[in-house]
Formats: C-alpha cells, sequence, structure tokens
C-alpha cells in the first residue's frame, strides 16, 4: 500500500503530464478535494518537487494564492543546468560559484548580462548579512535556483 505523500505526489504529477508540463493548484482547494490538510500537500511539493528534483515551484499566498510547479523541459542546454544543480553541494564559495558562472558563460550557455548579474548576486559583498557557514549555503541554493530558472526559460517563447 502506497503512503499519503505517494498518493498525493501521483496526483500532482497527473496534473503536470496534463498541463504539458505544468500546473497551477490552489493549495486549500486542492487539500479539500483530496480531503488531505493543507500541510501534507506543502510537505510534498517541498520534498518532492523542489529544483533539485527538476521542478520550479512559484508560489502566491492569499485568497486569490496558487502554487505553480513546471517541470524543467529536457533540452541539452536544460539538462547541463539541471547536472549542474545536482552537481552543486550544499555549500558554495563565492570562488567557485564564479568559475561555474565563467564555466556556463563560455559554453555560451548564459548571456555577459546574466553572468554579470548572477556573479553580482553571488557575491560575498551581496550576501554580507549572512555570517559564517550560512552565507555559502544561501549562495548554493541561490546558485541552484537561478539554474533552475534558466533551465525552465529555454522552454519560453
Amino acid at each position: 500500500m502506497s503512503s499519503l505523500t505517494d498518493k498525493i505526489e501521483r496526483t500532482i504529477l497527473a496534473l503536470i503530464e496534463e498541463q504539458d508540463g505544468s500546473c497551477e493548484i490552489a493549495r486549500n482547494a486542492f487539500a479539500a478535494e483530496l480531503r488531505v490538510a493543507p500541510s501534507q500537500i506543502t510537505y510534498v511539493i517541498s520534498t518532492r518537487f523542489s529544483h533539485r528534483q527538476g521542478y520550479l515551484v512559484e508560489s502566491r499566498r492569499g485568497g486569490a494564492g496558487y502554487v505553480r510547479i513546471r517541470r524543467v523541459p529536457h533540452k541539452e542546454s536544460a539538462d547541463h543546468m539541471m547536472h549542474l544543480v545536482h552537481a552543486v553541494s550544499e555549500f558554495l564559495s563565492q570562488r567557485d560559484a564564479y568559475v561555474l558562472v565563467e564555466q556556463l558563460y563560455r559554453a555560451e550557455l548564459i548571456s555577459q548580462s546574466t553572468r554579470e548579474l548572477m556573479k553580482t548576486a553571488l557575491s560575498d559583498e551581496s550576501l554580507r548579512a549572512i555570517r559564517g557557514s550560512a552565507r555559502d549555503r544561501v549562495r548554493a541554493d541561490l546558485f541552484s535556483n537561478m539554474l533552475t530558472l534558466l533551465a525552465v526559460m529555454e522552454e519560453l517563447p
């Protein structure tokens, strides 16, 4: 017998398939439809549909709130970026981030302006309010999220 989280995951995956790689759900209504607590939906989305699993998740709170889940497309450049997402450890120094950004630029996967924006956002100066090893952890998450978005954007018109 499969668990409740497996059933929720399968339902979301079916919606993603039906809608060509993305779905948008109202968390509370979706939870009521499945007869589960909204927190269970949140748990499944955060553990099974993260950027590390190849999904981009956007949410908006409030009465007209939603959760949008998009599967990262399978193109060569997107695959390369997703490979990097999986390869990046939990911690990423500024130096290592800059090396990876330069590799993306040299491979012509990002433009010069994107390169500069990424380097600025990933710099120690931009993350100065965060102390110690937490800075490198945040930088790793930022970099992974940037790559995931770039991979998804490969499919956008």
